[in-house]
């Protein structure tokens, strides 16, 4: 019998499956039940949210999804020092080499393409948890330790390293100084003084300024919607997103991406037209 089947039904490791077809979400959970805890995703945004709250030791990611391809959401999920850690598998009817190259660039740990054997999916998922397993232990060893926080600078400055990096790990949830200073071990008032001597602004306008330079990574970087871009960085709707991002920006969040990919083809189209000048300058010497 298989460690995971022996072990209690709470301490097996929890799988964050991540699809929008109901049949492939049907035949993985009938596989991966017996075995493993499972939660579900059907877009990139739930996902996220899942992954930061739910914390999985192992997700396998389909690469069409509604709100943005698998590759974006890879790339956000390992950009984000809540879930960097965690393997992330392609399960995918893309079986081109490009696709598996773009997957594993993005940070995947395997990319498997259909179609798919069980044992084989079940042999991949058993070995990158049991490769995860050592970088885990040290993770919560640290935590347990003390807060991960910088080695180098004040002892104010590294707390105040702690409280944004800890902001910028749930910038989609409610956040209160006192809840943040907690997580640092500092009272309110004392967080609110740091912030003003350290930055020179407030924790709710350093929390505002966050969320909009987020969001505007976001806009740049995937394809997901305005709005749900606006909500995964904390905002209730898109309209309050996009006034903020207006006030600090001089433009919507959508003429933003727009003059961002306007910009990006141009300069992808001159360093092509650099190459060809190149080529040609060859061919005549």
């Amino acid at each position: 019998m298989s460690r995971a089947a022996s072990a209690p039904a709470n301490h097996r490791p929890l799988l964050l499956l991540v699809d929008d077809q109901p049949e492939e979400l049907r035949w993985l959970t009938a596989l991966l039940h017996p075995l493993y805890r499972l939660a579900f995703a059907e877009s990139g945004r739930v996902a996220l949210q899942k992954a930061q709250g739910l914390a999985p030791d192992l997700a396998l990611l389909d690469v069409g999804l509604p709100d943005m391809d698998g590759f974006a959401l890879c790339r956000l999920l390992k950009s984000d020092p809540a879930t960097r850690d965690m393997p992330l598998l392609f399960l995918s009817a893309h079986s081109d080499v490009g696709a598996r190259i773009e997957g594993l660039s993005q940070g995947a740990v395997d990319f498997i393409s259909k179609p798919f054997h069980p044992e084989e999916v079940l042999a991949r998922v058993r070995v990158h948890l049991r490769l995860a397993a050592p970088r885990a232990v040290a993770a919560s060893n640290d935590e347990g330790a003390a807060e991960p926080i910088e080695d180098t600078g004040t002892p104010d400055q590294r707390l105040l390293a702690a409280a944004r990096r800890y902001i910028g790990d749930h910038l989609g949830e409610p956040l209160t100084v006192n809840q943040i200073g907690r997580q640092v071990g500092l009272t309110g008032r004392r967080l609110l003084a740091l912030f003003r001597e350290e930055l020179g602004q407030t924790v709710s306008g350093y929390i505002s300024d966050e969320r909009v330079r987020t969001g505007q990574r976001l806009l740049a970087d995937t394809d997901m919607s305005v709005t749900d871009v606006a909500y995964h960085v904390g905002y209730s709707n898109a309209g309050n997103f996009a006034t903020a991002f207006r006030e600090r920006h001089g433009l919507s969040p959508q003429a933003y991406r727009s003059a961002t990919r306007t910009r990006d083809k141009e300069s992808g189209e001159e360093g092509a037209q650099g190459a060809d000048s190149g080529a040609s300058g060859a061919e005549g010497a």
